[in-house]
């Protein structure tokens, strides 16, 4: 009888690793260690997973990653070691070494950014020894990738990449889940988005998304390795986004005030907390559900140049959670040693796998996934100016197609605001205060029914967002004041009219009206020109740029 691959689980005792080695031991093809600092830890794993499966062994390692070496792991004779144990913010490179060492191959569940990008630099030593190191075999990024590989394999390009993770408050939480996260809240986190790289902070950013099932959940900015992978491998025009978020608001609020003053530089790290947040979460974890879910979205061209979005959801019931993150290490546990292999070298983990693959892992838990893909949404100012938009000037049309995003770029000449009083409105509506010629940048998304724009004068940012207020009629919103204009179409171009305003949802009387002039049009050189001045009264002009943008 050929004998069994050999794997090796560190941190087998965790919340992660005690399910991989169920998933793998359903697979009754393998030979099983489980590695971790007490036997008492695992014993009772033990017994459970060799109801599973008699002939996988299961037998008790005592390793420890950081202190580990080549000469162990050649002793055991593994055919490959999975790191499961967390958190990897806080982790050395040992236990790589001594796989490379003892020709080994390896897998983590790494969610560190900084160490999945590492992974690369011990990829001439792999392909010397012939083994793969493969980073980042979970949920982000190689459950991500498998997805939007699957979503746009025949695109032409791709506008935004939004994904959000939340699980179920009642769902298991390990120590190392908890210090990963803190280690990066309130830190200072780079990011893709209004097709540029900008600075967040981690756990700000917030949103609300929806997923059937589950309801509406809070998610905010998560400082993982799919920040920096969604934007290279798929070069997204406008966004590359992913956030994370607790059930119960309570815990989202204790997780951003533990970055506060990290934002505010009275601490390094919230990874002081992470004891406290623990027993926080501990404590609490009779509250809410056992069912958490997964998003991605993705906009984008199809094939024939047809603006697509999809959406894949994931929702996992009965505290199935956890096998989420493992299902892409099981799936490439199978893949390297009872399938075809993976090329020798060290890498992230993305790319390898089809959805398949990973969903196949699934099979007998309470995870169900949906997919769904619609063309983008009939464009806003259509939708107000109905036959009148065909008579716009085609560049104006181009504009305000909706998807695919916009980006132009262009040149702008700008007055700020001329009273203290205005200087100070200005600065409240997010006005900028540049005086002079500058470059402009605008990215124009088009989602959920409304145009979300941003206007980028030189390295100073100005957004708005616009939906529609009746027949005829948009609605701009500056923070917390929203203008009604009316639309009119012009066979030059379209202006903009004010009609009534609110502040924080209350009408303002038509004597604090705010004064907008707000005109479109193509220049001789087939240029989309703007000339735009806003003005309250009392305070006087509040801005004024006029200019150009090439689409």
């Amino acid at each position: 009888m050929t004998p069994r691959p050999h794997v090796l689980i560190v941190g087998a005792a965790g919340v992660f690793g005690s399910r991989l080695a169920r998933l793998l031991a359903h697979r009754r093809a393998f030979r099983i260690s489980l590695g971790g600092r007490a036997v008492a830890h695992v014993s009772a794993r033990q017994r459970e997973l060799r109801e599973i499966d008699e002939q996988a062994e299961f037998a008790f390692v005592a390793i420890d990653r950081e202190t580990i070496g080549a000469e162990r792991l050649k002793e055991m004779r593994c055919n490959l070691v999975v790191d499961c144990s967390g958190p990897f913010q806080l982790a050395g490179t040992r236990l790589i070494e001594a796989a490379i060492a003892a020709r080994c191959d390896y897998l983590d569940l790494a969610d560190s950014r900084a160490f999945v990008a590492g992974i690369a630099r011990f990829d001439a030593a792999a392909r010397a020894v012939g083994v793969s190191l493969l980073s980042g075999a979970s949920t982000t990024p190689c459950l991500t990738h498998a997805v939007l590989d699957h979503l746009t394999s025949a695109w032409l390009t791709v506008d935004t990449i939004d994904v959000a993770i939340v699980p179920g408050n009642r769902t298991p939480k390990g120590k190392a889940v908890v210090s990963a996260i803190l280690s990066w809240v309130g830190q200072r986190v780079p990011v893709f988005r209004e097709a540029e790289w900008q600075e967040g902070w981690g756990w700000g950013d917030p949103t609300t998304i929806s997923i059937d099932g589950l309801g509406r959940r809070r998610v905010r900015l998560a400082d993982v390795p799919d920040l920096d992978l969604l934007a290279t491998r798929y070069e997204p025009r406008v966004r590359a986004w992913l956030g994370a978020g607790m059930e119960l608001p309570v815990m989202n609020a204790c997780i951003a005030l533990a970055g506060w003053p990290v934002r505010h530089r009275f601490i390094r790290s919230a990874g002081v907390f992470s004891g406290v947040g623990y027993r926080l979460a501990r404590l609490l974890d009779r509250f809410g559900t056992d069912t958490g879910g997964m998003l991605i979205e993705v906009a984008g061209q199809d094939a024939r140049g047809v603006p697509k979005v999809a959406r894949w959801t994931l929702r996992a019931r009965k505290g199935h959670g956890p096998f989420v993150p493992v299902a892409p290490a099981a799936a490439l546990v199978v893949a390297m040693l009872l399938g075809r292999g993976v090329l020798p070298g060290a890498r992230p983990a993305v790319g390898i796998l089809s959805l398949e693959h990973v969903r196949a892992m699934f099979e007998g838990l309470e995870i169900e996934t949906s997919l769904t893909a619609y063309k983008g949404e009939r464009p806003l100012f259509r939708r107000l100016l109905g036959e009148q938009f065909d008579g716009l000037p085609e560049v104006t049309r181009r504009l305000h197609r909706g998807r695919p995003a916009i980006v132009a770029t262009g040149e702008a000449l700008l007055a700020p605001a001329d009273t203290w009083l205005g200087r100070f409105l200005a600065r409240r509506f997010g006005l900028p205060a540049i005086d002079g010629r500058v470059p402009v940048r605008v990215v124009i998304e088009s989602r959920g029914g409304q145009e979300h724009w941003t206007r980028v004068f030189d390295r100073t940012p100005m957004r708005s967002t616009m939906a529609p207020a009746g027949e005829g009629l948009i609605e701009e919103r500056f923070g917390a004041l929203a203008v009604t204009m009316r639309l009119v179409a012009r066979s030059d171009g379209l202006d903009m009219v004010p009609v009534s305003a609110r502040w924080h949802g209350i009408p303002l009387p038509r004597a604090l009206l705010p004064q907008v002039k707000a005109e479109e049009r193509v220049d001789g050189g087939g240029r989309h020109r703007f000339d735009v001045e806003i003005s309250v009264p009392l305070a006087g002009r509040l801005v004024a740029y006029r200019g150009y943008l090439v689409l």
